[in-house]
């Protein structure tokens, strides 16, 4: 079995009512409760162990935490992206953390970096230089350790509010406001905390956080299991921003509305729609509803590999061994991947480019916030 076979198996295990689902909660739920003693303690410790020049910084320099509570791919990275041009609209200057996860940079306990448009994701992650290309003169800085990622902002760039691109769970960094991000498809699944289930920390985790947003398409309405927090939620919009089309030569096309789109893919016979990412599904959705209002549309084949996955170049070469009437489609998260392998596709292939919107009631509340500090 494959590492995204099992990944697949465990997930339907999670999120899907079934004996067998209840058997395997119920079998790991010994290493469940292990699980919390033990991250209960290392919260606990964390907390008191944070040191006094972290909490003396965050007085001055806010920290708005945007992560989760489950494992899994529910939109952090869309979220940090919006909220970030948000908060320059409103004249505010922010700044990103993160760890970047994946990337061999993590591995270096005392490495602080700085990302830029052009760095390695497999050093850095392939979501802090998405963040970066997404957002110009934005800085973006990693490390194994949040807190260190945050002194070194508070130290030597010039800011006024850092945003952390997950860390719900790294306790050691002060945060002002966070956020927790939810698929409204998978919700919290079964409930159970890892690995009897998908959570990190335990429903009631929520009643402390400020503000839940709900990512996905708006067919599953907010997962049952929030309704008790019915005056933190909000659901985003999500949509198609554009989509790039990427020549042999390297030269790039832009298509920013849905009919310029399904009108350049239409014609294709096959699309390859390719996801390295936590929840591929969500992807193939997207892509699938360009072609709700047409009578016709190619034959869509989904290409899932595992979160995070490292692209090789026989990768790319054997996505780009598809027939000339065919097209390869990838998110962008993918595409950063992808193009850093310094391979030129000679197959047709495009990225589309996701933004989630942050309703107006969230970042009104946290540009207050923001305010009073």
């Amino acid at each position: 079995m494959s590492k995204r076979q099992a990944e697949r198996l465990i997930t339907r295990l999670w999120y899907q009512k079934s004996p067998l689902s209840l058997l395997f909660s119920i079998f790991f739920l010994p290493l469940s409760i292990l699980y919390w003693l033990i991250t209960c303690s290392l919260r606990i410790l964390h907390e008191r162990m944070r040191p006094s020049s972290l909490v003396l910084k965050e007085q001055s320099l806010p920290v708005i935490v945007v992560g989760n509570i489950s494992v899994g791919g529910t939109g952090k990275t869309p979220i940090i992206i919006n909220l970030a041009k948000q908060l320059i609209e409103a004249g505010f200057q922010p700044a990103i953390i993160s760890r970047g996860y994946a990337g061999t940079a993590l591995a270096l306990k005392n490495s602080v970096t700085p990302v830029f448009s052009d760095s390695d994701p497999g050093y850095c992650g392939e979501e802090p230089v998405l963040i970066v290309q997404s957002l110009k003169n934005v800085p973006v800085i990693i490390a194994s350790s949040r807190a260190s990622a945050y002194l070194h902002v508070a130290n030597t760039l010039h800011c006024d509010v850092v945003l952390s691109d997950d860390g719900l769970q790294h306790y050691q960094l002060p945060r002002s406001i966070e956020i927790a991000v939810i698929d409204s498809k998978q919700g919290l699944g079964n409930g159970f905390l890892i690995p009897s289930g998908p959570l990190r920390e335990l429903v009631s985790r929520l009643k402390k956080v400020d503000h839940i947003v709900v990512t996905g398409s708006d067919h599953f309405g907010i997962p049952e299991q929030l309704h008790q927090f019915s005056t933190k939620y909000s659901k985003v919009i999500t949509c198609i921003d554009a989509m790039r089309e990427i020549g042999p030569s390297g030269n790039t096309l832009l298509y920013s509305s849905i009919d310029e789109i399904r009108e350049r893919l239409i014609n294709f016979s096959t699309l390859h729609m390719v996801a390295g990412i936590g929840n591929p599904d969500k992807f193939f959705t997207t892509v699938g509803n360009i072609f709700l209002a047409s009578k016709t549309k190619p034959e869509l084949l989904r290409r899932a590999y595992s979160d995070h996955h490292r692209y090789k170049v026989r990768d790319a070469q054997a996505l780009d061994a598809i027939p000339r009437n065919e097209a390869i489609i990838v998110t962008a998260k993918d595409a950063v991947k992808l193009q850093a392998l310094d391979y030129s596709f000679q197959a047709n292939f495009f990225i589309i480019d996701i933004e989630m919107v942050l309703d107006t009631v969230i970042t009104k509340a946290i540009i207050n916030r923001l305010n009073q500090k």
